[in-house]
């Protein structure tokens, strides 16, 4: 189907101002409202845009990409590109053809944007592996760079003459910052309300003298839901001191309770988890890595694929264990999922999975994605051979993540069908690339236990900093949350991917942190060791009767064994514990007002709580 730009005027008939192919996508209206952009959907062609005359509906095509009107609308800006040389356009806006260059050269140019009165032009150019921001005149003088920062700055936009607005990062996880045009001095636009969680930041928009900002974002971190924010920067307010100590004394008294919590979940096994994280070896991590690196690219079509599964299985079976390959069925290759299992000592139906993916893409050896987390499954499988917890853990090494992931959609339909007991899930991917000396990195999570057993494992037996975001697409965390629903965990770049090397030929083991990836897996042995020792979620919680601000609730008894009695817990949203009780059999009367929340753990004979709760909430339809 074929699309068009029409102009109506009221009262009268819409003319077309294009005809005929290809299609035609309006861009944008200049403020004096005289001249249209529009692309045109040439996939098999150079990229090629039009501007239209409001005046007399005259049509100028001209070969170039990401046009764009300055503020008064008197000039636009593009890039135009061939026989690799890439120049950077300006031409009058009633006269298009009339164009001049700013700039020429061979390294790729894109996202031009003009300052309000077209005297400046700002725009994205690729030096070596990432985007920066540069700044020129409109007479291609006094270019002057405004970004150094490894990770890719992209998209810049004239607020006012003197100020921009450019975004960091990877598309999928973008955060904006503001820009001095003539010092770059650079300050961070846009901040979440916790000291832990991301917020990603998705589209902008401005309003025409600069003072405000619109900004799309999940500042709540939670990325799957649906629903998304948009919120509203006033640029000419700014944050009282005493605004700012508010903010800080109530991070401050979460992150206390944070850790608190951390360490009280962990004491009666925090011995046994020191001594097992002790022995993780930075230098085996790089071994491994090392290894995986020398296959090349270990993508399903590529010989490195089936080298690489035939080093897992090997190196699972030097552990101790008896791995088995997994085959996954392809149209046009063969590939599997290496598998390695830890039976469990006292609840063996049990499961908690550890995974990562071994294959890349097909142009890049796939240090960080992802041989960084298949060295850390890898090692955690390690260090937890011979050394058997309460509940069977699986070490899955997954095939065709790359390739829409088929390893780990298979892996869960044979455990749907086979009615595996998977409880939990960690998946690790990306975890190798820092940017910095800082050894930091996010959790992915679907269930916020998880996340926060993950926060105390990081704290307690790591030098790990972690933050946290909702997070599976695009994932082998997906395959598990399809199924299985809120039980997934893990580690990972996403959502904040600010790699230059992802899914490059560049992504060698030499960017490659391997302190990072060792505490990865020092953080991933902690978790799960906690999570096998506990006692799983409750479930079938209920409110059998509310009467008179008296609640009876009862949920199902736990099946499992050394489960000796049940933590309920009941308050305010935001302050669940406020009021706790112990009770030994499956049901509790409480007195609480409508809108409290109940949660309810089990309790093993170790004092180790469920590793997550079943929580309800009085007065909705009960």
């Amino acid at each position: 189907e074929v699309t068009q730009i029409f102009r109506s005027i009221a009262g009268k008939p819409a003319v077309p101002l294009t005809t005929g192919t290809p299609s035609r996508r309006l861009l944008e209206i200049n403020r004096a409202g005289t001249a249209a952009l529009f692309v045109e959907s040439t996939p098999s062609r150079a990229a090629r845009f039009g501007v239209i005359s409001t005046a007399d509906g005259s049509v100028t095509l001209i070969n170039g990409s990401a046009p764009d009107f300055s503020g008064d609308g008197e000039r636009l800006t593009y890039v135009s590109e061939a026989d690799g040389q890439w120049r950077l356009m300006i031409a009058p806006s009633a006269d298009p053809a009339r164009a001049a260059v700013l700039r020429a050269g061979t390294e790729p140019l894109g996202a031009p944007a003009l300052s309000p009165d077209g005297d400046r032009a700002a725009f994205q150019i690729m030096r070596q592996y990432d985007w920066e921001l540069h700044v020129i005149d409109s007479d291609g003088t006094n270019e002057r760079r405004l970004t150094t920062e490894v990770q890719h700055d992209r998209s810049p936009r004239f607020l006012t003459r003197e100020r921009l607005l450019g975004v960091m990062g990877e598309p999928r996880h973008q955060r904006s910052y503001l820009y001095d045009a003539d010092s770059g001095e650079r300050t961070r636009l846009f901040h979440n309300n916790t000291v832990r969680t991301i917020a990603p930041e998705y589209r902008w928009a401005h309003s025409p003298d600069g003072n405000l900002v619109l900004i799309v974002a999940d500042r709540d971190g939670d990325t799957i839901s649906p629903a998304r924010g948009v919120y509203l920067t006033d640029l000419t307010k700014t944050v009282t001191p005493q605004e700012l100590r508010v903010r800080l004394e109530v991070a401050l008294a979460e992150e206390k309770k944070l850790r608190e919590r951390g360490h009280r979940t962990y004491a009666p096994i925090s011995v046994a988890v020191e001594r097992t994280v002790r022995m993780a070896s930075v230098a085996r991590v790089w071994a491994y890595q090392h290894a995986l690196s020398a296959f090349g690219s270990r993508h399903i079509s590529r010989p490195g694929n089936s080298r690489a599964a035939d080093y897992l299985f090997e190196t699972y079976r030097s552990f101790g264990y008896e791995p088995e390959y997994q085959a996954v069925p392809t149209r046009d290759s063969r590939t599997a999922n290496v598998i390695a299992t830890l039976r469990g000592t006292a609840n063996p139906d049990l499961v908690y999975v550890v995974s990562s993916h071994y294959d890349s893409v097909e142009d890049s050896p796939g240090a960080d994605d992802n041989a960084s987390g298949t060295a850390a499954l890898l090692e955690a499988a390690r260090l937890l051979a011979g050394r058997p917890q309460p509940a069977t853990i699986v070490f899955a090494s997954f095939t065709g993540e790359e390739s829409g992931l088929i390893g780990s959609r298979e892996f869960v339909r044979r455990a749907v069908a086979s009615n595996l007991r998977i409880t939990g899930a960690l998946n690790n991917d990306m975890i190798g690339w820092a940017n910095d000396g800082r050894l930091d990195n996010t959790i992915r999570y679907t269930n916020s236990g998880i996340r926060d057993i993950q926060h105390a494992a990081a704290i307690g037996f790591s030098r790990l900093i972690t933050y946290d975001a909702r997070y599976v697409r695009g994932t082998d965390a997906q395959a598990y949350y399809d199924e299985y629903g809120d039980i997934v965990g893990g580690i990972g770049s996403y959502p904040v991917l600010g790699s230059p090397h992802y899914h490059q030929p560049h992504d060698l083991i030499d960017t490659i942190d391997q302190d990072l990836v060792t505490e990865v897996a020092k953080v991933t042995v902690a978790t799960v060791m906690l999570l096998a020792s506990s006692p799983s979620p409750i479930k079938g919680l209920q409110v059998d009767r509310y009467e008179n601000g008296v609640a009876e609730i009862s949920w199902n008894p736990s099946p499992e064994p050394g489960v000796v009695d049940y933590l309920v817990s009941w308050g305010p949203p935001g302050d669940l514990q406020r009021d706790q009780r112990r009770v030994a059999g499956p049901g509790a009367t409480i007195r609480a007002p409508s809108g409290t929340v109940i949660s309810v753990r089990a309790v093993n004979e170790q004092g180790l709580e469920g590793w997550d709760s079943a929580r309800i909430t009085l007065g909705r339809g009960n």
